[in-house]
């Protein structure tokens, strides 16, 4: 009984130690812990704190902070805000022994973060997708539930005319145990945007989507030439595929 007790404040007198010790001061004994992500700048300590700089995979995450907390008696949350010129975005990252959930994921994403993957080459687009998912589970490193939406505000096409493209929504559900859907629609008085995302346990994505323009919007139509493939009977068809 004794020596439970002796550990027990042990533990406690560890934890406080993290708590109050400035995280630049040990960070370099533990950065190979948090690989691949590496911080710069750090300012707070390991369970409250921030950095200027973040990276993953050397792709720059901008600047974050922090927060960790016991959440029950088998999960640690942490509390995560990423944010730069492109995008701002805050979520709660709940580790449990067997399961990973990200809940909470909230934000928006610069519209340009999507352009440069789409091939648009004809015209110039502005606008930013808002992120609201309650909940994205993980298992072994792969998704298992992902409930949210994406959708795009104040989405305009800027060249080589100034138009209100509308809204286009992702909807992700995960009612196949196999694979997560998220279907994609629109609501615009210029372009009909259908199809879906597929996210598959086997680590691979599909992107399907069609792209028609509604009568009479021949620079639309100008502007998307170069997505995906020309569709028989109009518009573009966007197919895509990979590996995450």
């Amino acid at each position: 009984m004794r020596l439970i007790k002796l550990i027990t404040i042990l533990l406690v007198l560890i934890g406080l130690a993290v708590s109050f010790t400035p995280l630049k001061y040990y960070y370099p004994y533990v950065s190979k812990q948090i690989r691949p992500i590496k911080l710069q700048q750090i300012s707070g300590s390991a369970i409250k704190g921030s950095a200027q700089k973040a990276t993953y995979y050397g792709l720059d995450l901008g600047q974050a902070s922090w927060l960790v907390y016991p959440s029950s008696y088998n999960a640690v949350t942490l509390e995560l805000n990423l944010q730069n010129t492109q995008y701002d975005v805050s979520a709660r990252i709940i580790q449990e022994l067997k399961e990973k959930k990200v809940r909470d994921i909230r934000g928006s994403v610069d519209w340009s973060m999507v352009d440069k993957f789409i091939n648009f080459k004809h015209g110039e687009m502005s606008g930013y997708i808002k992120l609201d998912f309650p909940e994205i589970a993980f298992k072994d490193g792969v998704p298992e539930r992902i409930v949210g939406t994406a959708t795009t505000k104040e989405l305009k096409l800027l060249k080589p005319i100034k138009k209100d493209l509308g809204e286009i929504e992702v909807v992700f559900t995960s009612e196949n145990p196999q694979i997560i859907v998220g279907q994609v629609n629109s609501r615009s008085n210029v372009i009909n945007v259908s199809g879906a995302i597929y996210i598959h346990k086997n680590h691979r994505w599909e992107v399907k989507l069609t792209l028609l323009p509604l009568p009479g919007e021949y620079e639309v139509e100008y502007a998307i030439q170069n997505i995906g493939d020309r569709r028989r009977g109009g518009g573009r068809s966007l197919n895509m595929a990979g590996f995450y």
